[in-house]
């Protein structure tokens, strides 16, 4: 599969084998590679003519819509950076997104519109999706109808364009460049720290989805279905999700946002067959009454990854395959932004649940150690280092850090990922702890996922997450959140304490325990570890 071409080309050739295969579903409505593509050169085309060649980056803060795609292949082919950001970054943070990426245009829904409109003081044009501009005359009505007080203030005009009248039948040639330069911005997921912009190409988001094969032991896609619902904004949802399906062919089943209903109606439908999510995604699935039923055979293969992953939801949701008869195993995946996304992963052939699986073909993974930077044998705890093709370009605008993150051992560039894990004697790859997640007490190095792991062993723990707290005698301590399946069942807190010293050690007794309804989450469903630092 030819990697050395842009994202747009490589969906074009899609088009070019398999014209009449569906593409895309949304809301119960199909379209095809034809149609996409087609699509996309029209919608190109009114962009090229409205910009006239003066951008070089285009931001986009879409859901996963049809016109979220169009848009994001549109830009790629007019050989214009698409800066993909959350549709509800605050608007202070889009400012400062968008004058750092130098980006001057904005494609958001039509029902932000008063959310974002201050930018237009900034000399930002806005793009206004109305997501429903591809369905018949009830659906629009009831559009207008539902979001009437949204839509009340917009005045289109210079610098307030609507997405449909964007569409030209006049074609443009696709601008040829160089496939290794940056092409896609994305954001680091700012869950412990400020966020960076990523600079990634099309050759090495190209090149992570020519091995969705691997990853799912099959060449032909054709109707099988892949649940979209992670954002186009992270690189997992962009890249895995989205691109690698549609270059092998198959059906990307859009969802703005995850709907656990919804989800297992698509299953039982045969309209989900495989599924990429974090943890929070699985454990809402597991909760829903129907994902007993025997329709969810229909669902294929399932991963997981993006955050800590309990070895208990893995063995929970593989013994639920087993009751309805599927062979899926819910297999956990290990990657970060800098690598696109996942750099190794288990696969249904080759799996080891307590690992996070062993390095995709052509990628390579190392644990250095964290003080020498030398690479450690088997079974040595150190930094996770990765080297290949799909590694970043850097970070935007900020040398320093890209210098940091990227280092040369024996003429080979290694990403530091700054997490801690090792690799086995066998290749898998063992995920420890975020390097900067781990909690110093009196001296003593305590893990935070062993803490979470251990307790979600438990069946009356729902969620569970320790940070990191100041204390004047022992540095730090550990202070522990926990969400209650059912309150009735909770344990108490004494027998709490001496679970965790019991097998973890004195260190990691937390120092509070607060009990919550639910954990913050990020945008994409992690742990939001800022948010409970501020608690």
């Amino acid at each position: 599969m030819e990697n050395n071409i842009s994202l747009y080309r490589a969906i074009s050739l899609t088009k070019e084998a398999h014209p009449n295969n569906n593409a895309l579903l949304f809301m119960g409505k199909y379209l095809t590679y034809r149609e996409l593509v087609d699509k996309i050169d029209s919608f190109a085309s009114g962009l090229n003519s409205l910009l006239e060649n003066k951008e070089k980056v285009i931001t986009m803060a879409l859901p996963n819509v049809f016109e979220a795609i169009i848009s994001f292949y549109a830009v790629n082919k007019l050989g214009i950076i698409s800066h993909m950001v959350h549709p509800i970054t605050p608007v202070m943070q889009m400012r400062k997104f968008m004058k750092s990426t130098n980006s001057k245009t904005l494609i958001v829904l039509d029902t932000f519109f008063d959310y974002y409109k201050d930018l237009l003081d900034d000399d930002v044009r806005l793009v206004l999706v109305t997501p429903v501009d591809n369905f018949g005359f009830i659906k629009k009505v009831g559009y207008r109808l539902i979001n009437k007080k949204k839509l009340a203030n917009i005045t289109y005009g210079k610098n307030v364009i609507g997405f449909r009248t964007l569409y030209n039948t006049a074609n443009v040639q696709e601008v040829i460049k160089d496939s290794r330069a940056s092409s896609t911005y994305l954001h680091s997921g700012g869950t412990s720290g400020e966020p960076k912009t990523i600079e990634l190409s099309d050759y090495a988001i190209n090149y992570l989805a020519s091995r969705a094969s691997f990853i799912m032991d099959r060449e032909d896609f054709t109707n099988k279905h892949m649940l979209g619902v992670l954002p186009m904004f992270h690189g997992f949802g962009l890249c895995m999700g989205i691109h690698s399906i549609l270059r092998f062919g198959g059906v990307v089943t859009l969802m703005p946002k995850f709907n656990a209903d919804e989800t297992v109606k698509l299953i039982k439908k045969n309209k989900v067959n495989y599924i990429i999510g974090v943890p929070s995604l699985f454990e809402a699935l597991l909760k829903h009454p129907e994902f007993s039923n025997p329709d969810i055979k229909h669902l294929e293969q399932a991963f997981v990854g993006g955050d800590y992953v309990a070895v208990d939801l893995k063995k929970r949701f593989d013994q639920a395959m087993d009751k309805v008869g599927s062979t899926a195993r819910l297999l956990e995946g290990y990657g970060l932004t800098e690598v696109v996304t996942v750099c190794s992963v288990n696969t249904i052939k080759d799996h080891n649940q307590s690992s996070v699986g062993k390095p995709l073909p052509g990628i390579d993974m190392a644990i250095l150690d964290m003080e020498t930077k030398e690479i450690l044998p088997a079974n040595k705890d150190g930094i996770i280092a990765v080297s290949g093709p799909t590694m970043m370009n850097g970070y935007l605008n900020d040398e320093q850090a890209t210098t940091a993150s990227i280092i040369e051992i024996s003429n080979k560039k290694w990403l530091l990922t700054g997490d801690l894990g090792f690799i086995d004697e066998t290749g898998y790859v063992h995920f420890k702890q975020r390097q900067k997640r781990i909690i110093k007490v009196s001296g003593i190095p305590v893990l935070p996922a062993e803490i979470e792991n251990l307790l979600m062993s438990f069946e009356a723990v729902a969620e569970v997450a320790a940070i990191g707290v100041p204390d004047e005698n022992k540095g730090n301590m550990v202070k522990l959140f926990i969400v209650w399946n059912d309150k009735s069942q909770r344990i108490d807190e004494s027998k709490l304490k001496d679970i965790i010293k019991t097998n973890l050690g004195l260190y990691a007794v937390p120092k509070e325990i607060v009990y919550l309804d639910k954990l913050p989450k990020t945008e994409i469903g992690k742990i939001n570890v800022l948010a409970l630092e501020k608690m």
